[in-house]
Order: C-alpha cells, then structure tokens, then sequence
C-alpha cells in the first residue's frame, strides 16, 4: 500500500492534468448535487471551505445559499475554527496552504457542536469515506469536536479502495463526485 505522501504526490500530479474548463464543469455538477441534497436543504448553519486550485469550487453555492455560512480558519499548528462568512466579505490569504479565510479580528468562531453540515474537499476519500487531505490534520481534530453531518467533495481523479489510517482519521457521512 502507497504511503499517505506517496498517494498525495501522485494525485496532486494527476489534478494539474486537469483542464480549467474540467474543473469548472465538475464544480458545477457538485454544487448542483449539493444544492439539491436534503441535508443541504435542511440546515441552516453550515461549514464549506474556499477552494484550492485542486479542490471544487463551491463559490457559486455560496453566493446564493440563503443560510447561514462559516469558513475554516486556522489560528494555530493544530487548530481551525469556523467563522462567519457572507458573499462579497473580504477574505485574507494565510499563511497555511494559502487558504483564503476570515479575518480573524472581531469575529467569533460558531462552536462545533452548533454546526448542522459540513462540506469537506480532500484528494481522494476511500470507499468508507476515510479522506486523504494535505496531511496536518486540522480537519480530523475539528471533526472530532463536532456531529455535523459531513459530506466529503472532490473530482474524483482516482477511487481509492482503501487509504492509510490512522486511529483518530474519521471518515464523511457521504461523498459527493461529479
């Protein structure tokens, strides 16, 4: 079995491979799935995430959500918070994977038991829905704080039958592929 860093090198190789137009087409089919999902359409406070050139992109999702919406921030080696988001808020670019976040100043992180969904990019999610994301671990700590439930998003490069783990690893609710 290929090593976590084995797996995230090789897949990394395989997203470059992806035309802009690939991207873009697959981002629409997963936010329509998620706009059309009846936990998306039941909750009410819900965690996503700003896109990385390698992960779909759920902007237009966020742009005409109606509900209340929160974005990762980290704010240590080992912590993320989730804090307030609103379509058009200026987002800062952090130091950690280039992430745009929050401003942290004057914004107060929604606790974890009170968020209804969370929406999760990674490489790949195995078919238990185990996630291989970018190796520090910040998602797994916040998700062992929270039971909301999580569907993991991603284009889908390749299906892993089953990736490493490790005890704390938890894994999505749901996947969601193009």
């Amino acid at each position: 079995m290929e090593s976590k860093q084995e797996l995230r090198q090789r897949l990394r190789a395989a997203s470059r491979l992806l035309t802009a137009e690939e991207r873009e087409r697959w981002s629409v089919r997963i936010v329509e799935q998620l706009e059309q999902h009846p936990r998306w359409q039941a909750a009410r406070r819900v965690g996503l995430y700003r896109a990385l050139p390698d992960e779909p992109d759920l902007s237009p999702l966020m742009a005409r959500s109606g509900k209340e919406l929160y974005l990762p921030r980290v704010v240590s080696d080992t912590e993320l918070v989730y804090l307030p988001y609103s379509p058009g808020m200026e987002l800062e670019r952090s130091r950690h994977f280039g992430l745009e976040e929050p401003e942290l100043e004057g914004a107060q992180p929604i606790a974890p038991e009170e968020l209804e969904l969370l929406i999760i990019p990674a490489l790949a999610f195995d078919r238990e829905g185990y996630r291989l994301g970018r190796g520090k671990g910040y998602y797994d700590r916040y998700l062992s704080r929270t039971g909301a439930y999580r569907i993991g998003v991603s284009y889908g490069i390749e299906r892993v039958d089953r990736l490493p783990r490790e005890d704390w690893d938890l894994p999505m609710d749901e996947l969601i592929y193009p």
